[in-house]
């Protein structure tokens, strides 16, 4: 019996120290150039709502999450989901429709949106915050009340819009 809890703790300690490894070999300075870091914080953000402080990244409005189970809290991914593509799911016996909102997605939303034809980079860091911020589309009109509005830096904004730059259809 003792023998196989040795065993189950050296077996930990390894996988630990093998994780520990990995990430302490991801340097962003040395490793990735300032795009790639901005999009590696936003995909952080995007997924966990906490910022580089480590702070939870505050909004108002947005759906009835509850977060009664064990913490939880509303993120991007929460909606959105794991890829940017949206969909419709059910949040605390509410029925939501979450658009996409990676980088092409959104081009194609503001196209419709304003009437126009879509437009390689034919939307800006502004029309993101005037969204995510501001709870408005880029014609002006007010966002779901599904939407919430984040309280959060021009870094953190940044970030999150490059994060999504970098997922495809």
């Amino acid at each position: 019996m003792i023998k196989k809890i040795y065993s189950l703790m050296l077996l930990f300690l390894a996988t630990g120290l093998g994780i520990s490894a990995c990430f302490s070999a991801r340097s962003p300075s040395s490793q990735a150039t300032s795009a790639q870091s901005d999009a590696a914080n936003g995909e952080e953000i995007y997924f966990s709502g906490i910022d580089q402080s480590g702070n939870r990244i505050r909004y108002t409005g947005g759906p009835n999450f509850g977060g009664m189970m064990m913490g939880s809290y509303l993120t991007c991914a929460a909606c959105h989901g794991p890829d940017a593509h949206g969909g419709v799911h059910v949040m605390h016996m509410q029925v939501m429709d979450a658009p996409p909102i990676y980088y092409d997605a959104l081009i194609a939303m503001k196209a419709e949106d304003t009437g126009t034809t879509p437009q390689p980079g034919g939307y800006s860091l502004q029309d993101f915050r005037m969204e995510v911020v501001d709870g408005k589309d880029v014609g002006g009109e007010t966002l779901d009340t599904d939407m919430p509005r984040w309280q959060m830096s021009d870094k953190d904004l940044e970030a999150i819009f490059a994060f999504l730059k970098t997922i495809t259809e």
